[in-house]
């Protein structure tokens, strides 16, 4: 007699729930997976799809893949906004439209331009138009970044990065073009490029921006861009500025400078869940970490100094010591979020 209690010995075994290029996630991957792993062109057996000695692999080796930071096993990094081309173009559409909407209501209803105060249009020349040079600096190296990233989550990340300060590139642009039919005889347009280069306050900036575009090794060019000067300039020039085109009656520049920030504020986030997946893939990875952070850390001390310096030159109220402490205190904070245990 049969015993039908006995399990059947040909049941077929149960179908993975993962696909096997993701490793044991235990599920389906999901969108932002499946449109962002293994995408990254400059790893694997022949990176670029070039010949070992063309000029591109020999850089990857040497300022990728040769630096002591350790990341090639990077895949666990996730971007905490979990960001897709089709995400960003949507999210990026909203932030768009909203700032068109102010520059309707405020240029078009209010006509506010017209308004500003001779010290509002000083603060504006001097520390919200020049920043086009800013902001394409800061494009490059983000671009950088992202060429020589190891893995695609975080070569995307930063290729969103790149596109945030494009973004600010063509709104401070167009500004600008606004200022100058209000205001002609200002040099709103023309008198930029001069503040950048020669005005004191202007040059721990514009010194920072060109050691980045020479900090060659990866390691070196992502603290220093995302732990130090974009974190500091972000602090600087949108969100205290905002606060200053605010004491001034400055509604218009200080809500677009607030927009702006929402994408610092996302660069932050995968910046600081980047330097958690550094450490956890290689726990030496921590000491080096802190020491590129400790080579560009007066660099980032200098710019609070003199960025704090340059906004309130032209302010109504803050004095120079408060907003450094402002800026200082933001710093410190995105800091404390990547748990190197780093002071601002």
């Amino acid at each position: 007699m049969t015993n039908q209690s006995a399990a059947p010995t040909n049941l077929r075994s149960r179908r993975a729930k993962t696909w096997s290029r993701f490793g044991a996630l235990g599920r389906k991957p999901n969108e932002y997976e499946i449109v962002t792993h293994g995408m990254n062109h400059t790893v694997g057996a022949t990176p670029l799809e070039m010949g070992p000695d063309v000029h591109g692999n020999r850089w990857l080796r040497e300022h990728r893949d040769g630096i002591a930071l350790k990341a090639a096993a990077i895949d666990a990094f996730r971007d905490p906004d979990r960001m897709t081309y089709r995400k960003y173009t949507q999210a990026m559409d909203e932030q768009e439209t909203y700032v068109d909407g102010l520059l309707q209501h405020y240029g078009e209803v209010q006509h506010s331009d017209q308004a500003l105060s001779p010290a509002t249009l000083d603060l504006l020349a001097l520390a919200m138009t020049p920043t086009r040079y800013l902001g394409h600096g800061l494009q490059m190296i983000s671009a950088y970044v992202q060429q020589l990233a190891h893995s695609s989550y975080l070569a995307n990340c930063a290729a969103f990065q790149t596109a945030d300060q494009l973004r600010r590139v063509q709104r401070v642009a167009y500004r600008t073009r606004q200022l100058a039919d209000a205001y002609p005889e200002r040099g709103f347009g023309i008198a930029e490029r001069r503040c950048w280069e020669t005005d004191p306050d202007w040059q721990p900036t514009r010194e920072a921006i060109e050691k980045l575009l020479i900090a060659f090794d990866w390691d070196h060019a992502f603290v220093g861009l995302n732990l130090v000067v974009k974190p500091v300039t972000d602090e600087v020039f949108l969100k205290a500025f905002a606060d200053l085109a605010r004491e001034h009656g400055d509604e218009l520049d200080a809500l677009i400078a607030e927009n702006l920030y929402l994408d610092a504020q996302r660069s932050r986030r995968w910046t600081a869940e980047a330097c958690k997946a550094l450490v956890g893939v290689d726990a030496g990875n921590a000491p080096i970490l802190r020491e590129r952070f400790a080579q560009w850390q007066s660099v980032g001390r200098k710019m609070v100094e003199s960025g704090s310096r340059l906004l309130a030159r032209h302010a109504p109220v803050t004095k120079t010591a408060v907003v450094a402490d402002r800026v200082s205190t933001g710093w410190a904070a995105f800091l404390t979020e990547t748990g190197l245990g780093l002071s601002a």
